[in-house]
């Protein structure tokens, strides 16, 4: 999970309002019905962005259009909505088990009719067969995904039956007797606007982009019979990046189903015509697995919802907090514990647990003197809750991975500066400002934190690449060397007795300011120490080591810092600098990332240059790296 304070940022409410926005054929048309103007539903797809780290519009003097990051964030953005309707709507019979509906869309994505049918069929059958949990798919899109995103993939209410369908494309000859037909999408001549359309001419061409291989072979096969195969031509693009497309090529005509040109945001610069001579693809259904009542029910309700294309609205009234409290009383059995975990009130926990119940209708937990236990729908809840905090981090973590990649976005986490002419902060400086001077249009952002935080923000995908001292588990990590020797800072009123070095075990007898241990250089000399049984007592604590310098300059007091933290201070003989033996107290420094992604090319040639600055014996050499 997330820390608590970075549950705030992605808001299912948010996610609601991108989801629809993205549906609609202007964003005027969205903000109408949200009731919003479209200035504030501007502002707020924007904040999305922000909370991401994450372009999702290129935005255009005739409104927005979609990126791909949009198409991969609705897919996955409306699954999380529709299993918080589950979860507030379903109420389940206690006890009863839930059945998974698995459907595979053997489709190009698009966010069209067939795509608003899936949505608001899930969400119409949460009212019909409460039971039913469904979990999809585009196959060749998702499967990176998160896995099993309803929750059940581990738990013990997975049911001993489970159905599975397949929509697709066909025909009636090669379609197997147990298929539904669901849609006949027509297909379509696209141009940009202003050009003809409605009329296919002999001598003109028409261009199929990148389409499932069935409908693609069924035009193909269709032009030769009809004879203008020869007019076909090709080219290897997605059909959602058509208005990119146009752009770039007006002269184009594109063929393709109707349902690859919806009524979306993007989509409003372009003129359309029924393709002549009239070319139909029939999309269909099959439900198998043990649990076929349920599919061949949803498969009638879509085939009601594909009759007209309407969007799919998501109300979700649970929030990030209510839901991130709810899992850790189930944790922790008590609301008071949960509270301590996330370090706030147990007032503010308990409202967020009641403001939880009031949204969903039930009471959730078994309130005694000793604690809360769930009650049995709040067990039923928790199922699902679970798979919703999972899936809302990935997909934090997932807009992170993305923007490295698409956007050469990096996120660097450091440990905190000891000065500002500390060789530390030199090298940082020397290699990110090398990194500008080449690549100036990438986005690169430097972050202070502890060395634990820093290993979980890693982890949490909320940063690229750190630089840490002491490596916990669960990172890849590649070594940078040493790091610079500590010393014994103290105030030039101390007598040190004309020392040249000190031993460990004479540093921890010494009146030391000392930071929490978050401070990742006072934790690495604690280590060392505890190592050799030595007990470290500081006469005062601080939370900076800012602080820790100020107080050693005006007071006989002592800190340990690496010399070139405080060398100004040093020449003008405010503060004295002692080396510890380095044998007893060393270090390295290492640059840490996730071990469950692949580096992008911009984090690959950042580490590389970390490398090259802090470990100057290796040159410019390749290192191996994880994914190589």
């Amino acid at each position: 999970m997330l820390p608590l304070m970075d549950k705030v940022g992605l808001e299912l409410s948010l996610l609601s309002k991108f989801v629809l926005a993205c549906q609609s054929s202007r964003l005027a048309d969205a903000a109408k019905d949200l009731g919003q103007t479209p200035p504030a539903l501007s502002i707020a797809l924007h904040g999305l962005e922000e909370r991401l780290g994450l372009r999702l519009f290129e935005r255009r003097s005739g409104g927005l259009d979609l990126l791909p990051s949009a198409f991969w964030l609705f897919r996955s953005g409306s699954h999380l909505l529709y299993l918080e309707q589950h979860a507030r709507e379903a109420h389940n019979k206690p006890g009863r088990r839930l059945i998974k509906l698995s459907i595979e869309l053997d489709l190009n994505f698009a966010i069209g009719r067939v795509s608003k049918a899936l949505l608001r069929t899930a969400q119409q059958m949460i009212a019909i067969f409460p039971e039913l949990l469904v979990d999809w798919h585009f196959a060749g899109l998702d499967d990176d995904d998160i896995g099993d995103p309803t929750g059940l993939a581990g738990s013990e209410k997975l049911p001993d039956k489970s159905g599975h369908l397949r929509i697709f494309y066909g025909d009636a000859v090669n379609t197997g007797p147990g298929a539904l037909r669901l849609y006949d999408d027509p297909w379509i001549i696209v141009g940009s606007k202003g050009s003809r359309v409605d009329a296919f001419h002999p001598e003109e061409h028409v261009t199929l982009l990148r389409m499932r291989r069935e409908i693609l072979d069924a035009m193909t096969v269709f032009a030769t019979e009809r004879g203008f195969a020869d007019r076909l031509r090709y080219r290897d693009e997605e059909p959602n990046q058509v208005s990119a497309i146009l752009r770039d090529h007006p002269q184009l005509r594109l063929l393709m189903p109707a349902n690859l040109m919806p009524r979306r945001l993007g989509l409003t610069r372009h003129v359309e015509a029924p393709f002549s001579p009239r070319f139909v693809s029939s999309l269909y259904g099959e439900a198998s697995g043990a649990a076929g009542r349920y599919g061949k029910a949803f498969l009638d309700v879509m085939r009601r919802n594909l009759i007209e294309e309407q969007s799919a609205v998501f109300t979700p009234l649970l929030t990030t907090r209510q839901i991130h409290f709810f899992n850790l009383v189930a944790q922790t059995g008590s609301i008071s514990a949960a509270a301590r975990v996330a370090n706030t009130a147990q007032s503010s926990a308990s409202k967020h647990i009641s403001q939880m119940e009031e949204a969903i209708g039930v009471p959730l937990l078994l309130r005694t003197e000793e604690g809360a236990t769930l009650s049995p729908f709040g067990q039923e809840v928790r199922t699902q809750t679970v798979g919703i905090e999972e899936r809302q981090d990935w997909i934090i973590r997932k807009a992170y991975d993305i923007a490295a990649h698409s956007e050469a976005r990096v996120t660097i986490g450091t440990l905190p500066s000891s000065g500002h002419d500390s060789a530390l902060t030199e090298k940082i400086a020397h290699v990110m400002t090398r990194i500008y001077s080449r690549h100036p249009d990438w986005q690169l952002q430097i972050v202070e934190s502890s060395n634990t935080m820093l290993h979980e923000r890693v982890r949490s995908g909320d940063l690229n690449l750190a630089l840490v001292g002491m490596v916990h588990s669960q990172v890849a990590r590649i070594s940078l060397g040493p790091t610079e020797p500590l010393c014994v800072i103290g105030n030039p009123t101390i007598n040190f007795g004309g020392r040249k070095e000190f031993r460990l075990e004479d540093a921890v007898a010494l009146p030391l300011v000392l930071g929490r241990h978050h401070l990742s250089i006072h934790q690495s000399f604690a280590d060392a120490a505890r190592e050799r049984s030595l007990r470290v007592k500081s006469v005062i604590e601080v939370g900076s080591l800012a602080l820790a310098i100020a107080m050693v300059r005006q007071a006989p007091l002592c800190t340990i810092l690496p010399a070139s933290s405080v060398r100004a201070d040093i020449e003008a003989g405010n503060l004295v600098a002692v080396p510890i033996r380095q044998e007893e107290v060393s270090g390295a420094l290492s640059v840490i990332f996730s071990a469950d992604r692949e580096l992008s090319e911009a984090e690959r040639i950042i580490v590389q240059e970390f490398v090259r600055v802090f470990r100057p014996s290796r040159g410019a050499a390749p290192i191996d790296m994880p994914g190589d």
